[in-house]
């Protein structure tokens, strides 16, 4: 599942409150009279905030993927299809096209060709990162009025992240490894834009602005004795409400499509509910009918019976004689079509038995080859190839020099051969 981001706001419209991680935790932001944000509660976990419906949850960085990618084609509706093939190659895409969370913006166009961000949601979200009722998502970074064309660095849950702006869109976010601000960081900045600047997806040399948040203890020494730039500290501002992901987490569709279940079978479970009070109106008023009926029926059975033994007595006879009333299976049709197949001289048959169900053949022939081509002819004939199953013995040599052979047929359908059937198995 995924989509293009939205590009349009409406602030105005949209007032549900908006859930964005912080330094240690989790905000609840909503909006006073005049619309400005104001801070409505602050929780260790998303769930002690109560998201309701009409909410915005904002993913932290480290739970959701940014990837940056030229899109060889002009045209929004390959899109999709491009982005995806991306992800496949790059691990983040899902076991099944469908199971892939993710969403798209264009942030530049050069010719024919279109520099995309790509956010992707994991297969499977953690429950305490998403809620049931709220069915609006964003990255933590799109909910922040960053400055265009820079590095933003701040913490989140503990972890310092960081997100890189081209003109004013999200170009790219990622988490951070280095546990404070010092030349070890400064060196994973520039190894994090080092591949945006060889795939021209920068423009110019960007700034560094930390955003401190009450408690962070944000001090910048060490990044500054490491000879590393910034553009200074700033205050965490309050969120912005950013046009929501065209995707949202696998586990809230999921539970979405419980609910719309659930909701279908208590419609369809009312709805039985009715039919069968009204069936049962109709029924009690044929039940005394339906019992005459019955009895009716029953005595005339009853009178049946003896004729319909009798009959079924002579059809399970005439069905055992079946078999043998066919003339494809009377002994001398199988020993004239048998007879056939031998050659003008070389094989003999010494002995010929056949019953309803089987049949067999005892010969000698001159040579093994011989012995061998009668068996394949016997097999292959048109004849008896649908009335026998045929199975052969290894012929023997003799003492004279000729070749001993048996072979064993079971008629198709007798209860022989589904003996045989199952002791194969």
């Amino acid at each position: 599942m995924g989509g293009k981001v939205k590009s349009s706001r409406d602030a105005t419209a949209k007032r549900g409150a908006i859930y964005r991680p912080s330094s240690a935790g989790w905000q609840k932001w909503g909006e006073d009279a005049d619309g400005a944000r104001v801070l409505q509660g602050e929780a260790p976990e998303l769930s002690d905030l109560q998201p309701a419906a009409g909410g915005m949850i904002a993913v932290p960085v480290r739970r959701a993927f940014s990837i940056c990618l030229w899109i060889p084609a002009d045209d929004p509706s390959v899109f999709r299809d491009l982005v995806l093939t991306q992800l496949e190659m790059r691990g983040l895409a899902g076991r099944t096209r469908d199971e892939t969370s993710f969403a798209w913006q264009e942030i530049a166009r050069t010719d024919n060709e279109a520099l995309v961000q790509v956010t992707v949601l994991p297969a499977h979200l953690a429950p305490r990162y998403w809620h049931g009722e709220v069915t609006e998502y964003a990255v933590s970074p799109a909910c922040l009025p960053l400055d265009a064309d820079a590095v933003s660095i701040w913490r989140e849950q503990g972890t310092w992240v960081a997100a890189v702006t081209r003109g004013g869109k999200l170009l790219h976010f990622q988490s951070l490894a280095e546990p404070s601000p010092d030349g070890a960081m400064a060196l994973e900045i520039w190894m994090m834009l080092s591949p945006l600047e060889a795939g021209n997806m920068l423009d110019t040399q960007l700034p560094v602005v930390f955003y401190r948040q009450e408690g962070d203890g944000l001090d910048l020494a060490a990044w500054k004795q490491s000879g590393a730039e910034n553009d200074g500290e700033r205050d965490f501002p309050p969120p912005v409400r950013p046009a929501p992901l065209d995707c949202i987490p696998i586990a809230v569709r999921h539970l979405q499509a419980e609910k719309k279940k659930s909701a279908q079978q208590q419609r369809f479970a009312f709805a039985g509910a009715a039919v069968y009070l009204a069936l049962v109106l109709v029924l009690a008023g044929q039940t005394l009918w339906l019992h005459w009926n019955a009895r009716k029926l029953q005595s005339e059975i009853e009178s049946l019976a003896p004729a319909v033994t009798a009959t079924k007595d002579a059809m399970d006879k005439w069905q055992a004689l079946q078999p043998a009333l066919e003339p494809s299976n009377y002994p001398l049709e199988v020993l004239f079509q048998t007879a056939r197949l031998l050659p003008k001289d070389g094989v003999r048959l010494t002995l010929f038995e056949m019953n309803l169900d089987r049949v067999l053949i005892q010969g000698e022939a001159s040579t093994l080859a011989a012995a061998i081509k009668f068996q394949d002819d016997l097999e292959k004939n048109t004849e008896l190839e649908g009335l026998y199953e045929w199975t052969a013995e290894t012929p023997k040599q003799l003492p004279t020099g000729s070749t001993r052979f048996q072979i064993d047929g079971t008629r198709r359908g007798s209860s022989a051969e589904k003996t045989n059937e199952s002791a194969d198995i």
